[in-house]
């Protein structure tokens, strides 16, 4: 009976040590406060745990005071403006905990507004956005987001619905013709039932690419019908493979302008997608850490003995299931896949 407090006292204590870290690297940290949180972070699994949660309710904040009134019905970012950054000293506990409270109420609000309640499910928040990564979601849907890629999933009954938050992604849909998978950037809408298509989005404009199939698209949010779209809309322009169309937040809602792309444009607009991770005599345990970084599906080691085996390869990091396979044919590793979250590996005796 007496455990739950001292749980209680501890979970308050990392978390106002998380807190405190985040306020240190918002007004930046020196050489030797940076080696410190390091090692904080390396104390404990529960420490980078928090920390990440914390930081990624401050980036929510962030790309909250961002929003345009004026291209969607996105809530006015003066309502939710907060304090510019600054830097913080004695008071910077206090304020990141203030922070990380009004950004989680002002976050839920507005999910919940524009979503019909689902929860969503927040992709490369934070930290992991240092790097591609390749997520697949319960449909069977793929999510490629470059480095800085950030979005929100949430899957409802008569719409697979996806909000870019930050940087860029790519999207292979799995064809539901009952649920349109609908992708929102800053008010721009891109829908698709089952195609495939890049979405950018960068401080002044959307761009959407078309790889495969065709897509829907339209600049304004306020004109559909909770951001379902209709090819008869006015402002709705069919994008085809091979088409292109960027939609300015500086300026007035204008029609679309529909581009043709050559192959070798989009070749070199999606390259980020084919990074490749090198290693040479790399500990298993390390390259399994780089997959894990990039992945949704989480590789796990179940016997010591494959910690350090020594990995000599080049693969890319969305190629997972044909590197758990190298290891099968080459390393006498076995392998257990648990849904589409985890794969276990262990050695074959």
């Amino acid at each position: 009976m007496e455990e739950e407090p001292n749980q209680f006292s501890e979970s308050e204590r990392i978390r106002e040590a998380a807190s405190e870290w985040l306020a240190k690297q918002d007004s930046g940290l020196e050489p030797h406060e940076q080696d410190r949180f390091f090692d904080w972070l390396a104390e404990s699994p529960l420490h980078a745990e928090k920390y990440g949660e914390l930081k990624r309710i401050w980036d929510r904040m962030n790309l909250l005071a961002e929003w345009r009134p004026e291209h969607s019905l996105e809530p006015n970012p003066d309502l939710l403006a907060v304090a510019p950054r600054r830097v913080v000293h004695a008071r910077g506990l206090a304020w990141a905990g203030m922070a990380a409270v009004l950004a989680f109420s002002l976050l839920v609000w507005f999910l919940v507004l524009q979503g019909g309640g689902s929860e969503p499910t927040m992709l490369a928040s934070g930290e992991s956005a240092r790097y591609y990564e390749h997520h697949v979601l319960e449909d069977g849907s793929v999510v490629e987001l470059n480095r800085g890629g950030q979005v929100a999933v949430r899957f409802l009954e008569d719409r697979r619905l996806v909000d870019l938050l930050a940087g860029e992604a790519h999207f292979t849909v799995a064809k539901d013709e009952e649920r349109p998978f609908v992708v929102r950037a800053r008010g721009t809408v891109v829908q698709a039932v089952g195609t495939a298509f890049n979405v950018s989005l960068s401080p002044d404009e959307v761009e959407v690419l078309v790889t495969e199939g065709k897509v829907l698209m339209n600049p304004s949010i306020a004109t559909t019908r909770d951001s379902i779209v209709d090819e008869l809309e006015p402002l709705v322009k069919a994008l085809q493979a091979g088409q292109r169309s960027v939609v300015s937040l500086n300026s007035k809602l204008v029609p679309l302008v529909v581009e043709e792309v050559s192959t070798v444009v989009i070749k070199q607009r999606l390259a980020w997608k084919n990074e490749t991770l090198d290693f040479t005599e790399t500990p298993l345990s390390e390259v399994i850490l780089e997959f894990n970084r990039r992945n949704h599906t989480q590789l796990v080691i179940a016997d010591a003995e494959l910690l350090d085996l020594p990995i000599t390869a080049a693969i890319r990091p969305n190629r997972m299931d044909e590197f758990v396979e190298l290891l099968s044919l080459t390393e006498n590793v076995r392998s257990e896949r648990s849904g589409l979250s985890k794969i276990t590996l262990y050695l074959d005796r």
